[in-house]
């Protein structure tokens, strides 16, 4: 995969892109998901409709109904998620946790996406070739990785002052439908997608909000304790 921030800075049409990536993925992954898009799609999303499981550092779109909506300032019914793992809460629930891309600003996405590429690059190619021979794109070093958060902040905050913990969510699995992989081809149009299945706030308005506290989150220190609090702080359960 070519660079993402590279990719995006290059692009000079971005108006057009964004105009047209919404009706993309609905086209491709919210109508009819499982059913080729084209005369060359590759079959890893049939393939990966078979799992039984998240595969953590690849992104779905998925539609969702939280538990708790009414205690919840805002959600994204629609999330676009890159997978960090998969997990049994204390109450019984099967959790798939990752970070909800939509939440983020379009800049900030391919910022994110970028230092995800750089992290994972010699992972994303072996996944790449291992899809181009019609078999599912596994991260082996993502997978080890993603599910260690000390890691995950260091890469992502520290290196990258993303601010990663305003946009990293619980997903309750039996409240998710329609949960489909999308493929690697189609991550440049990621940035791009403008999402329209916000409830309780407007696209703009969370973006404004994630904008204020970003330098914040960015500067906490990968503190194990620390770092707890502000996940229950920015995450809450069914979001």
């Amino acid at each position: 995969m070519n660079s993402p921030f590279t990719t995006y800075n290059n692009q000079k049409n971005k108006d057009q892109l964004r105009k047209d990536a919404y009706n993309f993925f609905e086209e491709k992954y919210f109508k009819k998901p499982f059913e080729p898009y084209d005369f060359l799609e590759t079959e890893e999303r049939m393939l990966v409709n078979k799992l039984k499981f998240f595969i953590p550092g690849r992104i779905y779109t998925f539609k969702y109904d939280p538990i708790y909506k009414d205690f919840l300032a805002y959600y994204d019914m629609r999330p676009m998620v890159l997978v960090h793992s998969q997990y049994v809460s204390k109450s019984g629930n099967l959790i798939m946790q990752g970070l909800n891309l939509n939440f983020l600003p379009e800049f900030q996405r391919a910022q994110t996406m970028e230092i995800f590429n750089k992290t994972f690059k010699s992972d994303i190619a072996a996944a790449t070739q291992a899809v181009d021979k019609d078999n599912v794109g596994i991260l082996a070093s993502a997978w080890k990785i993603l599910t260690d958060w000390m890691s995950t902040i260091k890469i992502f905050n520290v290196a990258g002052k993303i601010g990663y913990q305003f946009a990293f969510r619980n997903y309750i699995i039996k409240q998710i439908t329609e949960p489909v992989i999308i493929e690697l081809e189609d991550w440049p149009m990621i940035p791009y997608f403008i999402p329209k299945e916000f409830e309780g706030a407007s696209p703009a308005a969370v973006y404004s909000d994630y904008l204020k506290i970003k330098d914040e989150l960015s500067k906490k220190q990968p503190n194990e304790e620390k770092l707890k609090r502000t996940r229950r702080k920015y995450n809450p359960p069914g979001s």
